[in-house]
Parts: structure tokens; C-alpha cells; sequence
């Protein structure tokens, strides 16, 4: 880096406020603001806190607050989200008002993974679903976008199948009782030694039956909306279970939902090379902070829909002194 970094510069001190669009305590609250401890614990100029405010809101209330305050603002982007907001795009009921074009990509954080699950051995494929239940996250809601794009645009059922709002602490109880046939709510991530659904007694109960996500399906959404979607490979066994049951028993593409930390064409380059470097040297830390997922520079540089002109200059920048190439991910065969 050509200017001196803020770690170097003893005279300079800087606080960065994260916002997490996830609710405050949540699993996915506490990956997003992981930065927030290790900057506290770590670093001797830079310090940080953390905001839930759910998205398109918290990027418009960032974009609103007076340029000092701004620039230090930080809010994790669903990749639902990102180029919405940029494009100034999304649906009725989770719009992005006007084009936020200084949003800066700086690094992904964190991927979930999504297929759609249910315990009726006769539903094999997306066209077995039809007249059926799907146990689903209600509107508004980054997940609600993203699972609305596999119904309509991947699959063409959208209008065949009965919604059935519902949150993730349902959805094993709603699929036993009969409230609905199939749900989303079946969350995967990675941690450091596999796969890991959220509530893993969820698919120890009754055999899991999973109805994936191919690559065409991917195609299909990516044609026919503003954002981009990525496949995750999720690996036959692979996915935490007691006892000697294989999950899932074959492999499933999942669809892949990534949270980008950004930044604002506004923040000091040097800021944000900083904060990138710190997250690259600690990254051995992220699964004890984050709850098992791992972290890696690569990773960070891995996002759908990621072009140059769409990353921070100091991201860029740091990405390059590494040799490591931007990513616009079309199939993930692991999440690091």
C-alpha cells in the first residue's frame, strides 16, 4: 500500500459501525458482526459495534446519514441484495428506493446454503410439489427473495403450490404435524469439519428427502432477476447426523445465499485495506468467534454477480498485493 496503514499510524484511530441486516443474537447476526470482536480484541487503532437493522433499510438509512458518519458505516449485503441496490431494483415489498451506486464490495463473510426438504418419500422432484404445502420465510425478507426465485423462475410452480409462512423453529414440527409438505427451512452452512443444518434433530426424526438445485436451475434464475445466485455442492454424508445415518444420502446442490461485507466509495482505502489485511491475519480465529465457519482470503474474494468496478479500491488492492483473483462463483464445491 502505497499510503500508511492505519495499523502503522500511530496518530490515527478509527471506529466502524457494522450493520448486520439478521436479528440481534441470531446465529447470522453473530457471523456478520464477528469483526466487531476480533477488532476490539486485536487491533490497537481500529474499534468497532455492531446494529441489527434489517434489510433494504439499513442501506437506506446508511445512505442518509451525513458523510462522516457514513463512511464509517458498514452493512453486511445478502448477494440477494447487493446489486438491487446498486441497480436501484427488487420486488415491491423489498425495494431499493433509489440507486445506491457508492456501495462497495470488500469481502464475503459468510454462505448459507438452501434446498428444499421434506419427509414424503414420494416427493422426489420440484414437479411432485405442486398442490402441495411449502413451509416458507413470510415476506419481507432477503430469504423470502431467494427462495420465491427457485419457485417461480427455477422451477415454474409458483403458482401451484400453497404458501405457508413460517419461521425456522417451525419447520420440523409443521413437516411431522402435516402443516406442510416441504420447506426452505432446512439451513446449511459449513463449518470447519463438514456440513452443518441448524437443527440437526430435524433430519434425525425421519429420513431427510432433499430436492436440490441444478445448475440450469441457476441459470434460470440469474436470467431473470437483478441479482446473481450461486450453487453450493453439498457432499453425499457430508452433513452433521448422530448415529450412522448418512445426510444427505446423495449429493444436493443447494442455492447459495452470501453476505458480503461493504463498504462506501467514501471510506478511506487505507481503512478498508486495513481491515481486510486484519481479517485475512486472523482468519484461524473466525471459527471460534463465527460458531465453526471457516474463514479464508480466497473465500472473501469469491461473490456472484462480482465484477472489478463493483469492489473498494483498498479491497482491490489488497486482493491483488495477494495474487488472488476476484470470483463470480456459478458452482461452489466447498465454501472456502
Amino acid at each position: 500500500m502505497t499510503s500508511t496503514s492505519i495499523k502503522d499510524d500511530q496518530t490515527k484511530s478509527v471506529h466502524l459501525e457494522f450493520f448486520s441486516p439478521a436479528p440481534p443474537g441470531s446465529l447470522s447476526f453473530n457471523i456478520d458482526t464477528a469483526p466487531v470482536k476480533l477488532l476490539n480484541r486485536f487491533h490497537k487503532r481500529i474499534t468497532a459495534s455492531a446494529r441489527a437493522i434489517p434489510a433494504p433499510d439499513h442501506l437506506h438509512m446508511i445512505d442518509e446519514l451525513p458523510s462522516e458518519l457514513k463512511r464509517y458505516s458498514l452493512p453486511v449485503v445478502p448477494s440477494t441484495d447487493f446489486l438491487p441496490a446498486i441497480l436501484g431494483k427488487g420486488p415491491e415489498w423489498h425495494c431499493y428506493k433509489r440507486k445506491i451506486t457508492d456501495l462497495k464490495f470488500v469481502a464475503t463473510i459468510a454462505v448459507s446454503a438452501f434446498a428444499l426438504a421434506t419427509y414424503d418419500p414420494e416427493i422426489k422432484t420440484p414437479q411432485n410439489l405442486i398442490n402441495k404445502k411449502i413451509g416458507i420465510r413470510p415476506r419481507p425478507s432477503s430469504l423470502r427473495v431467494l427462495k420465491d426465485a427457485i419457485l417461480r423462475d427455477a422451477w415454474g410452480i409458483d403458482d401451484k403450490v400453497i404458501y405457508k409462512d413460517c419461521f425456522r423453529p417451525q419447520a420440523k414440527e409443521g413437516l411431522l404435524n402435516g402443516d406442510f409438505d416441504a420447506t426452505f427451512w432446512f439451513e446449511t452452512r459449513q463449518v470447519v469439519d463438514g456440513y452443518e443444518y441448524l437443527d440437526p434433530s430435524g433430519m434425525e426424526l425421519k429420513n431427510t428427502q432433499w430436492i436440490g438445485i441444478s445448475l440450469e436451475d441457476v441459470d434460470r434464475i440469474n436470467r431473470n432477476n437483478p441479482w446473481k445466485l450461486h450453487r453450493v455442492l453439498v457432499p453425499a454424508g457430508s452433513l452433521r447426523a448422530n448415529g450412522p445415518k448418512r445426510d444427505p444420502p446423495v449429493d444436493v446442490g443447494m442455492a447459495g445465499l452470501s453476505m458480503a461485507l461493504c463498504a462506501w466509495e467514501s471510506t478511506d482505502d487505507e481503512v478498508v485495506y486495513e481491515l481486510l489485511k486484519f481479517m485475512d491475519e486472523h482468519s484461524h480465529l473466525w471459527p471460534d468467534i463465527a460458531k465453526g465457519c471457516p474463514l479464508s482470503l480466497s473465500r472473501m474474494s469469491r461473490f456472484p454477480g462480482l465484477t472489478e468496478d463493483l469492489v473498494h479500491s483498498g479491497a482491490l488492492e489488497y486482493f491483488n498485493d495477494n495474487r488472488i483473483r476476484l470470483e463470480d462463483p456459478v458452482q461452489l464445491h466447498t465454501m472456502v
